[in-house]
Formats: structure tokens, sequence, C-alpha cells
């Protein structure tokens, strides 16, 4: 069921006329009958659809709380005005992620957060020709051995905080060879992962320890939590509660978390952070070995994890003269969404070993953009530099 708490008759009729008997009949007009009304009879399943400056009695902050204790699994879409950072981090904490930001409602911000999961909408009257949309992602890079998934999830980063703007966290999870630090020329920040867990043994809150921990390892607005643990210690000390408390703090706080993870699906890492991930990119080497591989691996993430092929993009990366056709790969592939594929380029090795200092982008960034929907453009005839220019200014 769809409950509409803004006060808004247009709205109402609008959709009803879309979502028909699956909307509530009656549009609530305050805070307080909202409460009662979600308390009373809405189920985890149900959608609230209500703004923060509905009439009441109450703060905005104090009707979010109450709302969570009506219904603490029910979707809920919040309208509010102005989502500064604070306010931002608040929401989250309070499992809010559908949020449009805006002074005017607008009907199809609304249906697309109704059919769609965890999107924040920034929407600003002045600028009416342009959308910034912000979908709260949790991408996790996975694939098979040697296929470049470190350089792919340092792409996805650079490309989500240089160009969109996203703040990004992201956690060295290859528990086998770790090479976030490498890929991002973090020099001396060799092993966060470790000292987070020992924090998080010793009592202290998670949020305090990213805020020493965390918060002065950035480069390009990139938080990085690297990894240079021993693969003895982290299967006999690292296990799911960490992760948890650790994915769950980040994602609070930021607009998109990576996670680059080690190839073996033997490492609980691994099968907890596909579980859990909003998407995954799946990383294949264009020959016959890496696509054998990745089809022993995405059986067992379908049939056995339960994870659903539509939450799997795949990224071919090297290619080369030498390599597959794109014809024989989406053959083996066409069960999946091929993202791009990524020619071989020689200065990775180079940035890798020390020789230059820049590393391109493999990535297409309009590919990206597309597949995760972070870029919406209502106005065709701008150029997407300037568009870029104008989103930051916003």
């Amino acid at each position: 069921m769809i409950i509409l708490a803004i006060n808004n008759k247009r709205v109402l009729g609008l959709l009803k006329d879309k979502y028909l008997d699956d909307v509530y009949e009656n549009d609530i007009t305050s805070m307080e009958k909202a409460i009662e009304y979600i308390s009373n009879n809405s189920e985890d399943e149900d959608i609230v659809i209500t703004k923060d400056t509905l009439d009441g009695d109450m703060s905005k902050e104090i009707y979010i709380k109450q709302i969570r204790l009506a219904n603490e699994k029910c979707k809920v879409i919040l309208l509010t005005e102005k989502l500064d950072e604070p306010y931002r981090k608040f929401l989250y904490a309070n499992n809010i992620f559908n949020i449009i930001e805006g002074d005017r409602i607008d009907i199809k911000r609304i249906t697309e957060c109704i059919e769609e999961e965890n999107k924040v909408v920034f929407q600003k009257s002045e600028m009416s020709n342009i959308s910034r949309v912000l979908p709260k992602h949790f991408i996790a890079v996975y694939g098979t051995s040697g296929s470049g998934k470190s350089y792919i999830a340092s792409n996805l980063a650079r490309i989500l905080s240089k160009d969109i703007g996203m703040k990004v966290a992201m956690v060295d999870m290859d528990l086998q060879n770790p090479a976030i630090d490498i890929y991002n020329n973090l020099n001396g920040i060799g092993n966060v992962l470790s000292n987070i867990v020992e924090d998080i043994d010793k009592g202290i809150d998670i949020n305090d320890i990213l805020d020493s921990r965390v918060g002065g390892v950035c480069e390009n607005e990139v938080s990085y939590i690297t990894n240079n643990s021993s693969i003895y210690e982290c299967q006999n000390k690292l296990n799911s509660f960490y992760y948890e408390k650790i994915y769950a703090a980040l994602s609070n706080r930021y607009d998109s978390l990576i996670v680059d993870l080690p190839a073996s699906p033997f490492i609980d890492a691994v099968q907890y952070s596909l579980s859990v991930a909003s998407k995954i990119y799946f990383v294949v080497n264009p020959n016959y070995i890496s696509i054998r591989q990745a089809g022993k691996y995405l059986d067992l993430m379908t049939k056995l994890w339960g994870i659903s092929k539509s939450n799997i993009v795949i990224v071919i990366n090297k290619m080369q003269k030498n390599s597959l056709d794109k014809y024989q790969i989406e053959s083996f592939f066409s069960d999946y969404k091929i993202i791009d594929y990524v020619s071989y380029n020689s200065n990775v090795e180079g940035f890798v070993n020390g020789v230059n200092f820049h590393m391109d982008y493999g990535l297409d960034k309009n590919l990206v953009y597309q597949d995760l929907g972070v870029v919406e453009i209502k106005n065709k005839s701008k150029n997407f530099v300037s568009m870029l220019l104008e989103r930051r200014q916003l």
C-alpha cells in the first residue's frame, strides 16, 4: 500500500490514476495523524510518502524517528526543502534513503522513488532544466584471478568522486592481494582495515573510529580503507560482525561505497559483500581461461548464494588484438549486461611500477553514469562539460 501524507490532493489524484487501489484513499494532513495511521495500519512492505514540513507540533527529526518507531521496515519517501550534510546523515541513520530535495513537488520524482530503490534526488527550481540524481550505491567489484579488479574499482571511485562530486568510500577487502594503496598512490597508508578491527575490539564506537582512522585518508574526495593483513589473520579474525559494522557506518556517511574483493570465493568477505551489495561489477579477461572461471563463479553466486543476475554487470578488461571477439564473449554472457570493453593499457603497469605517475581512466564514464543512474540531463542542448560545471555549483 502507498500511504500519502503531504496534504496535496493533486498528487493524491495523480498517484491513484497510476497505482489505482494500491494507494490509500486519503492524503494524511498532519504529522500526528500520519504517525497514528502508520502505527495502526501499515505493513512492512508499505511505502510512506511524506514531507518534513507537514503540519504538526514536532520537529522534523522527531517526526522521522516517530515514523521509524511506528514501522521500522516500511519504505519512506521523504520530501524536504533543504538537505544539508548533517540532515542527510540523520536520515540515512534512520534508514531513509529515498529523499527528494527541492521547493516543488514533482510527481515524476516521486514515482521514480516508488519504483526504484535508494534514490536521492536534488532538484533546484532555479535550475529547472537540470537535475542531479544520486542513488545511494554499495558497489562490490569481483571477478576472476588477475582480471584487474583493483584497477576497475579505482576507476569507479575516481569517476564518481572527481566527476560527479559524490562522497565515496573505498574499502580494500582483497585479502589475497591488496592493491588499492598502490593504484591510488597512498604511500605509507597500508593497513587501515586492521586498525579499525582492533578499535572495534576495544569497544570504541564505530563512528569515532571512522573519524580518527578514515577522515584524513582522502584523495580526489575518496576516503580509502586500505588493507595489508595476512590471510591467516583475516581468516581467523575477520568475520561478518566486522563487515556489517564497517559497511553500515560507511553507508551512512557516503553517497557511494565501493568494495574491492579477492578472487577466491572461499574467503567469507566475498560472499558477505556480494550478498549485501546493490550492484556487482564482475571483471573478466577476454580469454578462455578467465571466461571458464567466470562461469563457475557466476553459477556459485546466482545458484547457491541467491544473488540476482540483474545485480551483476560484466566488465571485460584488457581487450587487445588476440582477445576473443565480442560476439563470442556476448554469447557466453548472454544472461548478463556487459557494461564496457576496456582496452589493455600498458601505462597501467608503468603506473604500478612507478615508471609513470598518471593513470588514465579505462572505464567509459558515460556508460558508468548510465548504468548507475547518476546523471540525468533534461536539456539535451547542453554539452556534457558545461552540465558538470553547472552541477558543481548547485
